[in-house]
């Protein structure tokens, strides 16, 4: 039982962590509150005040070069005072209804918060540029390039937020990204439920939300979400970010389309400066974001454009307030790149080098991905289907959500065949990499479709078929069970070979030298325990290479590193036969070692874990 209980409870640091991680989107919330006024989209109040922070330190990062500590704590004494400020005019802070999704939720952020990093992403990137931030107080320039993270050229609004924790904490949270990704999928959720209202044909200000309706919500954006992972959600990555931003956004533009054509010009103008500062915030989180922005730009301008009902004057006048956001943070990083990086971004290969012959193959593979994921699959073939009739006949609401979504989707499918042809190698293209993990970002416009659309069908055919009152119950018990079933299957980190390269690599940063070159040796592993020897070193040492079951000829491989006279330690995890003989040090299977050069060239044992000992 103890056992158990230490799922969801682990020590003094968790309690730091969900206060810090609190702390950060509940300013962002009060700021959003304090800006939008008291006829906005409360749901959406952590998303614009996420923005507006990701605003003030962009430019002032870029062009001031402020240190970021400063502007941190007066962007949190800003933050106060615009929540009481909200809270004196509207006598509410928060979204109606987010209590209730907290503590619907409770289980789930319980045992986010008790948890660590595992995953490769997160080590050599997702955290490691938070970590950055922190010790340097600075996005990377010429002068600290952030030379160990992969990816130190794309935007930084997901690791703004690791940051502002790390920075309330006193250091590094882990799991702020875990926690954070729980709260975007409940703040979704919450519109989620304002999509369902209005899909049965009921007014949203005019509705409280009902337990039911918060677990049913709730519900969908996670256990029923096609695109939930608990790798990808419970873990620091920005894809769930990219889905909650890129599926509210698409919301937005048809709440745009939907005040036009009901003459409510002043609403319309309200959201359109929402959607816009929400598209600002979905470009500066990945460097694929910025096609998903255009996507839903150019959707709802396509739907304004054949929607007789929309009038399209109308719509082209909101056009800046929906663009300009957008386009100056786009342009404010893109300056930055140009003038202190030049690398750690993907690129567009030379056309000579497309792999155009290929294209055949790599949208069959493509579609044997999908094909594995039947669920995702089959909603989106729902939903490309309803938006192809949507878009011919124009009729009603629901026809200009279904275009946009299956604009969308559709067209993010087409731009990642595109990177697959133009900036992958031949390789990656034809094992279509990581294109279920793409894939997720359309899960928010998955999800908002299927909930509207959803309660569409109940109430017009379904509502006197359907006993929904006494299931009522069903959406609540099963959102609270399913995280304490699961847990131990949700606490992946507690995987035992990261839990024994993580342990090796915190002892061995202890002993290290600033002057040392380490490689490290696991030829029969995936590579997993380099990402974390390198996450757990820093900048304490230099990380000189790795041999890993990826490479070939292993054995030359490790004979070369030995003659490189610059390396001078190691860090083994694994071995081939020979290895131990070109060292002359006795291996035990089932130990890791951290091994020294002597001055007559020979190697050391410095000290060794057993794995059980590291886990």
């Amino acid at each position: 039982m103890r056992q158990y209980f230490g799922l969801f409870f682990d020590g003094n640091g968790q309690a730091v962590a969900l206060f810090a991680v609190a702390l950060v989107w509940l300013g962002f919330s009060a700021l959003g509150a304090a800006i939008g006024g008291r006829n906005r989209l409360a749901a959406i109040d952590h998303l614009i005040g996420w923005t507006l922070v990701s605003f003030v330190f962009t430019l002032a990062g870029v062009f001031i070069k402020v240190p970021f500590t400063p502007l941190a704590w007066t962007v949190g004494a800003i933050a106060v005072g615009a929540g009481v400020y909200a809270w004196r005019r509207d006598r509410t802070l928060l979204s109606p209804g987010i209590g209730r999704m907290l503590a619907v939720g409770l289980p789930l952020l319980l045992l986010a918060s008790a948890m660590r990093a595992s995953q490769w992403d997160e080590f050599t990137d997702w955290l490691m540029i938070p970590r950055y931030l922190l010790e340097t107080d600075g996005f990377p320039n010429r002068a600290n390039p952030f030379s160990r993270a992969t990816f130190a050229g794309y935007p930084y609004n997901w690791h703004l937020v690791g940051y502002l924790a790390g920075r309330v904490a006193g250091g590094l949270v882990e799991c702020a990204g875990a926690l954070s990704n729980l709260l975007l999928l409940f703040g979704f959720g919450l519109l989620i439920a304002r999509l369902i209202l209005m899909g049965a044909g009921r007014v949203p200000e005019g509705e409280r939300m009902m337990w039911p309706l918060v677990a049913l919500a709730l519900l969908l954006v996670t256990l029923v979400n096609p695109t939930f992972a608990q790798k990808i959600v419970l873990t620091a990555y920005a894809e769930t970010a990219t889905a909650v931003a890129t599926g509210t956004a698409m919301v937005l533009g048809w709440m745009v389309l939907d005040a036009l054509a009901s003459r409510e010009f002043d609403r319309a103008r309200r959201l359109a400066w929402s959607m816009g500062l929400v598209l600002a915030l979905l470009i500066n989180l990945k460097q694929a974001t910025l096609v998903l922005a255009a996507l839903v730009m150019l959707a709802t301008a396509f739907v304004a454009l054949r929607d007789p009902a929309v009038p399209a004057a109308r719509f082209v006048r909101l056009l800046p307030a929906i663009v300009l956001p957008a386009a100056v943070i786009f342009a404010t990083w893109r300056y930055h790149l140009s003038q202190e990086l030049t690398v750690h971004e993907l690129s567009i290969r030379p056309i000579g080098q497309w792999s155009i012959d290929l294209i055949p193959r790599i949208v069959a593979n493509m579609l044997t991905v999908l094909a594995k994921k039947g669920y995702f699959l089959g909603l989106a073939a729902v939903l490309v289907a309803a938006g192809a009739l949507g878009f011919w006949r124009a009729r009603d609401a629901f026809d200009r959500l279904a275009a946009l979504a299956a604009m969308v989707v559709l067209g993010y499918n087409a731009f990642l065949l595109f990177a697959y042809v133009s900036t992958f190698g031949p390789t990656d293209a034809l094992r279509v990499a990581s294109y279920w993990r793409y894939n997720m970002h359309l899960g928010g416009v998955i999800v908002a479709f299927t909930a509207y659309g959803g309660a569409r069908l109940w109430c017009e055919r379904l509502r006197h078929r359907v006993p929904v009152r006494r299931l009522a119950w069903f959406p609540m018990v099963l959102v609270v069970i399913a995280p304490l079933a699961f847990a131990q299957k949700l606490r992946f980190d507690h995987n035992p070979d990261i839990l024994r390269f993580r342990a090796v690599g915190i002892a061995v940063s202890a002993l290290v030298q600033p002057e040392d070159n380490i490689y490290n040796i696991d030829p029969t592993g995936s590579g997993e325990s380099t990402a974390a020897l390198s996450f757990e070193i820093g900048e304490r040492a230099r990380l000189a290479g790795q041999i890993s079951a990826f490479d070939g000829d292993r054995v030359s491989m490790f004979g070369r590193a030995l003659s490189r006279p610059e390396v001078n330690a190691l860090v083994v995890h694994s071995w081939l036969p020979g290895f131990a003989e070109k060292l002359g040090v006795e291996l035990i299977p089932g130990r890791s070692y951290f091994l020294r050069r002597k001055p007559d060239g020979g190697w050391q044992t410095v000290n060794s874990w057993p794995a059980s000992a590291a886990r």
